[in-house]
């Protein structure tokens, strides 16, 4: 989704998606870690990551 602007859905077709945020559930175990990993992973595939302005 963040470098292709594809998602898959569950019925195997493509669906195209232009989106510009990601949200990330604060009330999941471990979720500042997995927020992490998931900044972490956009950044090296070269996606910006930036604040809401």
């Amino acid at each position: 989704m963040a470098r292709f602007g594809v998602v898959t859905a569950h019925c195997g077709s493509s669906v195209t998606v232009r989106a510009r945020s990601l949200c990330l559930h604060g009330d999941t175990p471990g979720a500042v870690g997995l927020a992490r990993r998931v900044r972490e992973r956009l950044e090296a595939s070269g996606v910006r990551v930036e604040a809401f302005a």
